[in-house]
């Protein structure tokens, strides 16, 4: 029988984990990884890939597991999500400080990275009651890529009313199950600030009509895209579905659509239009006609099983946008594709995920299979998905075919490494789609890999890394290395 305490848990953790927050942010690859073994193994009933992600059906579910029943792997994995937890709700107040240097500002972005610019130093302070909760925090950058010097990025304040909770602020968001990226929603690009609206605790639907679809999150809201762009103060809707018809299964539905902003009808006529997709006629050139706003939807799904006691996952995501055609947003057109296999195991008090995922962004533009540069993209907003020049989704960004082995192990003590090796065929049609607005990224075949070690040092979390890629380009290649440190005290 397992027997799991506290005090088998290193003290290291106690000072570099304290947190105050009703849910889990993007920042921590591992805790993600630890979640999600609970899910595939059912532990955890309620969807885990809706980030921010709600500690509330989570710690319900915490408090009905059974540790000696558990795996290995799984028992370790409770006994840190539990930790976790605890130090979610237990404190009322936390405040954190966060360095980061690095020779060059990171160019791809994955779920719990660990620096952004090649300088960062924030300071946070965060506070959750029973029914409010808010964070301040204030981001100083060297050489910011968006010349951003100063940033906000992580501040909010949330109401919690029943079962929902009500946000105001700038947080990551992240949709899919995903590790290296996600196509609609990662943090690729910076938070914008939003008003969203979020299910609380995912428990299922009592009533027998609608209780077979297990449980389920319900996420939407209104972002403001306040950075430089084609059309200035553009807003975004977004809305995100996800629920558990299965213990092995969990499906989410996103779609998001850009309206208003400068230059465009932003009334209630408009508004109606841009929501139920109405085809648009109005600049028709023979091509087709287009829709009110610029939208994109996506089905993503994951299943777990166990397969010759190896614990196996598989998941997919396909994003599209929006057609020409005239059966409304059931004509989806302009599709990218993700899929991925991953699995978790312990030797001893050691922890391990390993993860496979292709990602393909190299979409056709409507019938024409030959012509490319449309994905993210669209005719009248022209800086498309993105946000600060960087896409909502893949890190990658458009007509990019990518390949991702990825291992993250844990061990005694809250020490962790993470390594990634990258194969990437980057603007692959070798055209970009011009103008001002659109980035005109090489044709470039890229080997790229990234580790990262952290452990407990300084009262805090240190973490060590770098990377070292070659890349192909049409007329010469180059070789590249990097290195980065960060550390974060929380108190």
């Amino acid at each position: 029988m397992k027997v799991l305490t506290l005090s088998g848990l290193s003290l290291a953790m106690l000072t570099a984990s304290v947190t105050a927050a009703p849910w889990v942010d993007t920042s921590d690859l591992y805790l993600r990884t630890d979640i999600q073994t609970l899910a595939d193994a059912g532990i955890i009933t309620v969807p885990v890939n809706t980030y921010p992600l709600m500690w509330s059906g989570i710690g319900v579910d915490l408090g009905k597991a059974e540790p000696s029943l558990m795996t290995e792997a799984q028992a370790q994995a409770y006994a840190r999500v539990n930790f976790y937890y605890q130090q979610a709700i237990a404190n009322r107040g936390a405040s954190r400080l966060r360095l980061s240097a690095a020779d060059e500002a990171a160019r791809f972005q994955h779920f719990g990275s660990d620096y952004r610019e090649q300088g960062e130093l924030g300071l946070s302070h965060e506070y959750l009651g029973s029914r409010f909760a808010f964070k301040l925090a204030a981001t100083a950058t060297l050489d910011p890529q968006d010349d951003e010097t100063l940033r906000a990025d992580g501040s909010y304040l949330a109401m919690i009313a029943g079962n929902w909770v009500l946000t105001a602020g700038a947080l990551e968001q992240w949709w899919g199950p995903g590790f290296d990226t996600a196509l609609h929603r990662s943090n690729n690009a910076r938070p914008m600030p939003a008003l969203t609206l979020s299910r609380n605790n995912a428990a299922a639907f009592e009533t027998p009509w609608l209780s077979w679809i297990g449980p389920w999150t319900l996420t939407t809201g209104m972002a403001w895209m306040n950075d430089d762009r084609a059309v200035e103060d553009t807003l975004l809707w977004n809305f995100r579905g996800t629920f558990r018809p299965l213990r092995q299964l969990e499906m989410g539905l996103s779609w998001s659509t850009q309206f208003c902003g400068e230059g465009q009808e932003c009334n209630s006529d408009s508004i109606v239009k841009t929501f139920t997709a109405t085809r648009d006629c109005r600049n028709d050139t023979g091509q087709g006609c287009t829709r009110y706003g610029n939208h994109m939807v996506s089905l993503d799904a994951r299943y777990s099983d166990t397969w010759f006691d190896i614990p196996i996952g598989l998941y997919m995501e396909r994003s599209c946008e929006d057609s020409s055609g005239r059966a409304g947003p059931l004509t989806i057109a302009d599709c990218a594709v993700r899929a991925g296999v991953d699995s978790h195991f312990a030797l001893g008090r050691q922890s391990y995920t390993l993860f496979f995922e292709y990602s393909d962004t190299l979409v056709p533009c409507g019938k024409d299979e030959t012509i490319f540069n449309c994905f993210y993209e669209h005719s009248t907003y022209l800086s498309g998905s993105r946000y600060q020049k960087r896409s909502l989704g893949s890190t990658y960004d458009s007509d990019a075919k990518v390949l991702v082995l990825g291992f993250i192990g844990q061990y005694g003590d809250s020490k962790g490494v993470n390594a990634l090796l990258r194969y990437a065929k980057l603007n692959e049609d070798g055209s970009n789609r011009g103008g001002d607005w659109s980035p005109k990224p090489t044709k470039e075949d890229l080997l790229m890999l990234e580790l990262s070690y952290r452990q407990p040092a300084f009262k805090g979390m240190l973490t060590l890394g770098g990377s070292a890629g070659r890349s192909e380009f049409v007329s010469d290649s180059e070789t590249n290395a990097g290195v980065f440190g960060a550390y974060e005290y929380r108190f």
